[in-house]
């Protein structure tokens, strides 16, 4: 009976152990209020933030691509400061020796806003997150503070323009990523259909310059994330969605990845 007892115990304190910590590396705090629900390539958001705080999740998915092309959609632009956006490269935080740190991840984030105001976006890469939940992703956190390189500051001005509502009244853009032989990322905001975002080939196809709202490269600001390699051979590292949504505000929308480039062979 005693034998049976430790036994139980040992499995409870295993389970609490393996609660604390979520496959993607941090600590399982990623949407504590399930505000992110989907699987596969299809993901959706809806929240009603009732509180005087901001509230931050992301979902983590298994894919694991050097390059994407999501459909982002939001069901409305009256959002507030709220803001939708894709994470790309997200992978664990390594230390000096090179081994993964626990409850730590690496990540670049492009942060998308539609209101008619003040409509605005930003791309940032982020390292050593520890707490999805502080501000801007914990780099002002007294200890172990999140590090952050701006490639596109956030603007209080508008600095991108939407396209127009669809006959929904949804407001839709497509976000590009494809890591470069030169270990940066080619990243790009876009006005396309669907036709177009479900041909597109990331191998030999490029996309017209009217039909590209923002674009850039990571390499000048946050310099290289890994060797020069052949194509074809860029590391390839998870793809997840980012909701934050600000105080007293319902944020509703989606995300649908329409194409990858490259898959990880371990893959999940």
């Amino acid at each position: 009976m005693k034998m049976v007892k430790k036994i139980m115990f040992g499995l409870v304190a295993a389970a609490t152990i393996l609660s604390l910590v979520s496959c993607d590396g941090l600590l399982n705090k990623n949407d504590e209020a399930g505000a992110i629900k989907g699987s596969g390539k299809k993901y959706k958001v809806s929240y009603n933030n009732e509180t005087a705080d901001a509230y931050r999740a992301y979902k983590a998915t298994t894919l694991k691509h050097a390059g994407g092309l999501v459909k982002v959609t939001f069901d409305s632009n009256n959002v507030s400061t709220s803001k939708m956006g894709i994470i790309f490269d997200l992978k664990n935080t390594k230390d000096a020796e090179g081994k993964d740190v626990k409850g730590a991840v690496d990540f670049y984030c492009i942060g998308l806003n539609p209101r008619s105001d003040v409509s605005n976006f930003y791309v940032s890469k982020f390292t050593n997150v520890t707490d999805i939940q502080a501000y801007n992703f914990g780099t002002e956190l007294t200890e172990n503070p999140a590090k952050e390189v701006e490639i596109v500051k956030l603007a209080k001005a508008n600095n991108i323009t939407f396209p127009a509502a669809d006959a929904d009244g949804k407001y839709s853009v497509y976000v590009y990523y494809k890591a470069l032989t030169d270990g940066s990322f080619d990243w790009k905001i876009l006005n396309i259909d669907d036709d177009i975002a479900k041909a597109y080939d990331f191998a030999e196809g490029n996309f017209v310059s009217s039909a590209v709202i923002k674009s850039g490269n990571t390499k000048e600001k946050a310099g290289t994330e890994f060797d020069a390699c052949d194509e074809g051979k860029q590391p390839q590292n998870k793809i997840a969605f980012y909701a934050q949504v600000a105080a007293n505000t319902e944020l509703k929308g989606s995300w649908n990845v329409i194409g990858t480039y490259l898959e990880a062979e371990d893959a999940e």
